[in-house]
């Protein structure tokens, strides 16, 4: 089973991805009250959206094969005729152009649940930040960027095969920094599930990276 949550995580950096699988931590206060903050920020919304025509927190199941079955809710969703319109909220600001590529691989998944459950080809996910939104097609780049997430995803759940982690400044926050420095292994390059994220932090709307 696979959560489009999980999936966020692992576009973000895949290294946290399987941490939080295999060594999983307590929260601490703040986190609690950041992912509390969070939620209340999402259930404000839910009467707008029943009064303008979405589905708020909508459970949604694929089983995309035999053995990997994606499961999650999204925040709105509203189907007419043989298209649909997916909204995913984010309290983080948004980058400087389009949205960050862990938000769009999050989106996309539900879109793909949605396409392939319900048979709806034509279908528009779209991310809200505080301050705007970034409108994208569900398109064949963004379906192949979320199949490949799965893809390497799977290769860390089921097989536990390390990923690649994605370096930056939110290194300097994460409470697994130590222990993932140490997995880091002076001189050798592998190629890691997730690899292909590192350098890819957004992404646009009808733009190939």
């Amino acid at each position: 089973m696979i959560r489009p949550s999980d999936l966020h995580t692992f576009g973000y950096c895949p290294r946290l991805a399987f941490f939080e699988l295999y060594m999983p931590r307590r929260r601490g206060l703040l986190e609690s009250l950041r992912l509390a903050l969070g939620s209340l920020f999402h259930a404000l919304f839910h009467l707008r959206d029943r009064l303008t025509g979405f589905a708020s927190e909508k459970n949604l199941t694929l089983k995309l094969n035999e053995n990997v079955t994606i499961v999650g809710r999204a925040d709105a969703l509203k189907l007419s005729g043989s298209s649909a319109y997916i909204i995913e909220r984010k309290s983080s600001r948004p980058p400087r152009r389009g949205a960050w590529v862990s938000d769009v691989i999050q989106a996309s998944t539900y879109g793909i649940v949605v396409a392939r459950s319900l048979g709806i080809s034509d279908i528009t996910v779209e991310i809200r930040y505080p301050t705007t939104s970034r409108i994208f097609k569900l398109d064949s780049r963004l379906t192949s960027m979320a199949l490949r997430a799965i893809d390497d995803y799977i290769l860390v759940k089921r097989h536990g095969i390390l990923p690649a982690a994605k370096r930056g400044r939110r290194c300097l926050t994460c409470p697994y920094r130590d222990q993932c420095f140490s997995l880091d292994e002076p001189g050798v390059q592998l190629e890691e599930p997730g690899s292909w994220l590192i350098g890819l932090d957004f992404a646009e709307p009808g733009e190939s990276r």
